[in-house]
């Protein structure tokens, strides 16, 4: 017998996909060559990369009877998904909108074949830990949970549609580059946690985060990013000691800040953070080597130099996204179900 929570996940994935291709019928041939703030895809790869591999993904995996907790921890911690994210977009570049659209259609078939097969058997495995960062660890269950995906890519696509971007040349040192890898899993781990939250979960109080709701923790990492760009700036003599000021009363500004967004809709939120995030790296772009040393200013008046301040911003990252995780779709349905 199917289980419960498979045929759960396969329906929001169903519907956030329904909504995904209906976006893309609607889009113009104009459209497709826009490009996607804040990067430099089009329209066109970003819906060659929202299509995937067509694999049967972590479905597949767990009845090749490939998963152990090892592996998984292993794979984990090393694995960088945007060398193999952008070779699947230009080997489609030579599609046309049509083949793509097909592929589209077509993209969760085999996904959704393998996770309908699954049962209790597979429990034990559904269970496994998966780490996804510092204070963020999700379960292998959460992979058939993949309509969040589609949730985020339809709202890339809207924000392409909203602004008229166009792409920048960022370069970093390679100090820089090697510690954009934690920063960049992180940014992605939280968007994944963020979109997979539950709609009747948002002004649910958080209890990773007391007197805050889970609306209320993204409001936060969005407005964040601001702050983080003026401590980065500063460093490099880009700034003042008035805007410094205005940011290092950490808590009156943490309160400022979501109250200030309380209401605002979740895709506004996120266009912040993404706009916020864009920010933060034309700013490291203006790194040097000898920069990372510098100092960068922290709430309360003390200094951390610039490379350790690159790591703690990964790691605040993944915290908040962690504390998205009891708000998820998955938890939220094991919850019912247990009534």
């Amino acid at each position: 017998m199917t289980l419960p929570q498979a045929e759960a996940a396969i329906e929001d994935l169903r519907h956030a996909h329904r909504e995904l291709l209906g976006v893309v019928d609607s889009l113009s041939a104009a459209d497709w060559e826009r490009f996607v703030p804040y990067g430099d895809w089009t329209v066109k790869d970003l819906i060659a990369h929202a299509i995937g591999d067509m694999s049967p993904s972590g479905a597949g995996l767990i009845h090749a009877g490939v998963l152990t907790p090892e592996f998984i921890a292993a794979t984990s911690k090393g694995f960088d998904v945007r060398a193999r994210n952008a070779s699947i977009v230009e080997e489609r570049r030579r599609y046309t909108r049509e083949d793509l659209r097909q592929l589209l259609f077509e993209s969760h078939d085999a996904m959704i074949e393998y996770a309908l097969m699954l049962d209790e058997s597979n429990l034990p495995v559904l269970n496994y830990p998966v780490p996804m960062g510092p204070d963020y660890e999700i379960k292998v269950e959460d992979w058939l949970w993949q309509g969040y995906h589609d949730r985020e890519h339809t709202d890339d696509i809207r924000r392409a549609l909203e602004t008229d971007w166009r792409p920048e040349q960022i370069k970093f040192i390679p100090e820089i580059e090697d510690k954009m890898r934690l920063n960049v899993r992180a940014q992605e781990g939280f968007l994944r946690a963020a979109y997979s939250v539950a709609e009747d979960a948002w002004e649910a109080e958080s209890a990773g985060c007391p007197g805050w709701t889970y609306h209320d923790i993204v409001a936060h990492v969005a407005s964040n990013e601001k702050r983080r760009e003026a401590r980065l700036r500063s460093a490099i003599g880009d700034g003042s000691q008035a805007e410094l000021a205005a940011i290092n009363d950490v808590d009156a500004w943490n309160k400022q800040a979501v109250e200030a967004r309380r209401g605002v809709p979740f895709r506004a939120l996120i266009d912040e953070l993404q706009s916020g995030w864009h920010g933060i790296q034309v700013a490291l772009s203006r790194f040097g080597p000898d920069d990372l040393s510098l100092p960068v200013t922290l709430g309360g008046g003390e200094t951390i130099p610039a490379s350790e301040f690159l790591d703690r911003m990964a790691g605040h990252t993944s915290r908040h996204g962690g504390q998205l995780v009891p708000a998820s779709r998955r938890l939220r349905f094991a919850m019912k179900s247990q009534r």
